[in-house]
């Protein structure tokens, strides 16, 4: 059995109580697989080292709030190699700013998996453009030399069943499935929002949810167990 855990830590703060958060909370414990977004290289390094874990880490830009750079990382208990950053097509609308999915193969008790933390851009982008930045990651992950089990999770900014749709749609041409449900990780101005996900391909679903005790960030975190085999949401 694999445990993953995706989290977007808002901004790469918080990060000490995001470190209580993972050590305590039941669902958030021992992943062995575990992809963080908004971060920084130093919260990285620190949430890494508390957790006596590997990381990878990539980012293309700098957030113009923290000077620091915005990217995403995998983590893992587990021996990590062949890093790959992915630049993702279309720059943010308003800033300008790029993003970039990270991947890392992952072996997890003899089970090699390749893992990628992704942060689509926001919905002043178009949904197209979007679906684009999602296929960009799909078709990386059909290139990969092996492509036996792998896991595509992160903050989608999929403020719609329109766009969550959309997604599925894609990911599902690429063989792979919705392993979290469609419940809500993050709230603005009194709304719910379906935000943050994780996608299996060659990985059966045991169980899945979201953290709600979580409280170091204005997203809640996901996390799913699975196993080699097939067999998602969808």
């Amino acid at each position: 059995m694999i445990k993953v855990v995706s989290w977007n830590i808002e901004l790469g703060l918080g990060v000490e109580t995001a470190i209580e958060n993972l050590a305590t909370i039941a669902e958030l414990q021992d992943p062995d697989i575990l992809l963080l977004q908004e971060m920084s290289p130093d919260s990285t390094r620190r949430i890494a080292d508390e957790l006596g874990m590997a990381f990878r880490y990539s980012a293309p830009a700098h957030h113009p709030k923290t000077k620091q750079p915005f990217g995403n990382a995998v983590l893992s208990p587990w021996p990590l190699t062949e890093t790959t950053e992915i630049p993702l097509p279309h720059s943010a609308r308003v800033q300008g700013q790029t993003r970039a999915a990270t991947s890392a193969t992952v072996t997890v008790d003899g089970v090699v998996v390749i893992a990628y933390s992704v942060h689509i851009e926001t919905v002043l982008l178009e949904l197209r453009r979007r679906r684009h930045q999602v296929r960009t990651v799909a078709e990386h992950a059909a290139g990969s030399p092996a492509p036996g089990p792998a896991v595509i999770g992160g903050d989608f900014n999929s403020a719609s069943k329109r766009s969550l749709t959309a997604f599925d749609r894609t990911l599902d041409g690429f063989g792979f499935h919705r392993l979290t449900g469609a419940d809500p990780t993050f709230g603005r101005f009194g709304r719910p929002f379906a935000l943050d996900h994780i996608y299996g391909r060659h990985l059966e679903l045991i169980e899945a949810g979201v953290a709600r005790a979580a409280t170091a960030s204005d997203h809640q975190p996901v996390w799913a167990y699975v196993r080699p085999g097939i067999g998602g949401l969808h």
